[in-house]
């Protein structure tokens, strides 16, 4: 066969029965008796919020971290720990739960948007900033209210990340000083 004529056979459109059309009489349509006709609930608000949460997931962030979504235009809050409590609209401190039929809607975007915008467990310690000070060296990061503090660099990083970690509090030596100050106030 000529490769050119090849092509456009499979190329070309695929022609299919149309299947049952039906009849229109008066502008309504007539189906068959042995039809089965379906009745789909709509939930406009549940679609809309369920779009945007695809659409726009930036616009969304924690109100309350793990508990409540926020849509940061408009204000709207949602309450999202788990699928068993169910989803619902936090205002003024109140809960109103979705129904059942627009938290099927609403649910798969959400968990969309959790698992992407999802901050794991890394074990790593945060940065920190080390500085000397009247002859100490001293450690401290923006997300603990601890310093550490040694005559080396290495000591205030090693007395710090004990205050804030036990799995570094492992290698201390019994009897071993550990200096160090909170910066709560």
């Amino acid at each position: 066969m000529n490769p050119l004529k090849l092509i456009a056979r499979v190329l070309a459109p695929v022609h299919e029965p149309a299947g049952y059309q039906p009849v229109v009489t008066d502008g309504v349509a007539v189906l068959p008796p042995s039809a089965d006709v379906v009745h789909i609930t709509r939930y406009p608000e549940a679609e809309r919020i369920a779009a945007s949460l695809r659409d726009y997931p930036g616009d969304w962030g924690w109100r309350m971290k793990g508990y409540e979504l926020e849509h940061s235009p408009t204000g709207f809050v949602m309450w999202v720990t788990n699928e068993g409590y169910g989803l619902a609209e936090v205002s003024s401190g109140n809960k109103s739960k979705f129904e059942p039929g627009e938290q099927e809607v609403i649910w798969p975007a959400v968990q969309a948007w959790l698992s992407s915008h999802k901050v794991g467990f890394t074990g790593r310690l945060p940065k920190v900033k080390i500085w000397r000070k009247g002859g100490i060296w001293r450690c401290m990061s923006e997300q603990h209210p601890w310093a550490g503090a040694g005559s080396s660099p290495e000591e205030a990083y090693q007395s710090w990340s004990r205050a804030v970690s036990i799995e570094a509090r492992t290698d201390q030596r019994p009897g071993e000083i550990l200096h160090v100050w909170s910066a709560a106030r």
